[in-house]
């Protein structure tokens, strides 16, 4: 069963970083609807977004609550401060153990985030740590995490990381060599140009401040439009809270340099379509308001909020629905790389073509001609 507007809406007021007088009176009208807190609760929690469901609740909920619902925002949102505790406590431990080894490393999401981002441990969930070193030194870092304690759990080429796990502490790590996904041609590398330091718990952790920080949260934001998540979207609003048209510019030339122009700007339309933050001013306003960049706002939002699309008309929804290959290559700044993507997608025969007619092995170059022939005719 999907979740009411109502449900929804509340849930995009409570993960902005600030409620304006507006957003307060409109968040009382929702408290006093007949509202399914247990399912609010799960999506909360499955959207990471409890920390600011909790804190704006209560702060701006009042007696609109009741005190058992009171009761178990606190103790979620304890129990998520607890974590990004025991993850800052590791993460200092691990920086320590790499600059011993030598090996540069830079931390991103997590704990860092939350200090760097909203200055406060507790306003942000935190899953796992996050860790980026060079392709040359994974390796390294791999087998210095395993005589750690930590055991090797999957490598994934296609996300540039392995992940690993602690049987002791219950500490995850993603252990990244490059920026995920692979199939947006980033420049992640350029990334270590701008490493900065942030204090975490009184200590010096490298991390990635300013647009870039902007960047990986717009780009986790996006990157994964069947399992999207608030808190990407809460980052981003904290951030750009009080931009300026020179700021937005900045940003979107720094994500030229990386190759993420276009995911920043369906990022900016979410975090404007859902908590309402202002759009980016300036020359950035016209990548923004393409129509392609809306169509893939729209994907994410289809799959955030499903209960939400059902207000779009139908020239609004979402066209990459079923293909993430087309959504990656929909994402991607470069022309000419989108142009090849397409052309190898619409030229190399799949089972469908296959199962449509069987030709012999002679005559198999024909699927070549089939195909785009196929697609057309689907297409009309």
């Amino acid at each position: 069963m999907l979740p009411s507007l109502a449900e929804t809406e509340l849930l995009s007021l409570c993960a902005r970083p600030r409620l304006d007088a507006q957003a307060v009176s409109r968040l009382h009208d929702l408290l006093r609807r007949d509202l399914d807190w247990a399912r609010i609760l799960r999506l909360a929690e499955g959207y990471r977004a409890i920390p600011l469901l909790s804190v704006n609740l209560q702060q701006h909920g009042g007696v609109l609550l009741s005190p058992a619902l009171g009761q178990e925002l606190q103790r979620l949102h304890k129990a998520y401060t607890c974590h990004n505790l025991a993850l800052a406590t590791q993460l200092l431990e691990l920086v320590r153990q790499f600059a011993a080894a030598g090996i540069r490393v830079a931390a991103f999401k997590g704990p860092v985030a939350a200090v760097l981002i909203h200055g406060d441990l507790a306003l942000r969930a935190c899953g796992d740590l996050d860790l980026l070193v060079s392709p040359d030194d994974h390796a390294a870092a791999e087998r210095l995490l395993v005589n750690l304690g930590y055991r090797v759990q999957e490598r994934h080429p296609a996300a540039l990381q392995s992940c690993l796990a602690h049987s002791q502490h219950h500490t995850a790590i993603d252990l990244h060599w490059g920026m995920p996904p692979r199939n947006l041609p980033l420049r992640w590398e350029r990334l270590w140009d701008a490493v900065c330091t942030v204090p975490l718990m009184g200590q010096p952790v490298p991390t990635f401040c300013g647009p870039d920080c902007l960047l990986i949260c717009a780009l986790n934001a996006v990157k994964e439009y069947w399992k999207p998540s608030l808190h990407y979207l809460s980052d981003m609003a904290r951030l750009t809270g009080e931009y300026s048209a020179e700021d937005w510019r900045g940003a979107f030339l720094r994500a030229r340099e990386l190759g993420c122009r276009r995911a920043l700007a369906v990022a900016a339309v979410l975090a404007n379509r859902l908590l309402d933050v202002p759009l980016p001013q300036g020359a950035p306003a016209r990548l923004v308001r393409r129509r392609s960049i809306r169509r893939l706002a729209d994907e994410v939002h289809a799959h955030l909020f499903p209960a939400d699309t059902d207000t779009l008309s139908e020239a609004m929804k979402p066209l990459y629905h079923r293909s993430q290959t087309a959504y990656y290559l929909a994402l991607t700044d470069s022309p000419w790389y989108r142009l090849g993507g397409w052309l190898r997608w619409a030229l190399t025969p799949g089972d469908a073509d296959r199962s449509l007619v069987d030709l012999p092995r002679g005559l198999a170059f024909l699927y070549y001609l089939l195909r785009p022939l196929r697609l057309l005719l689907k297409r009309l």
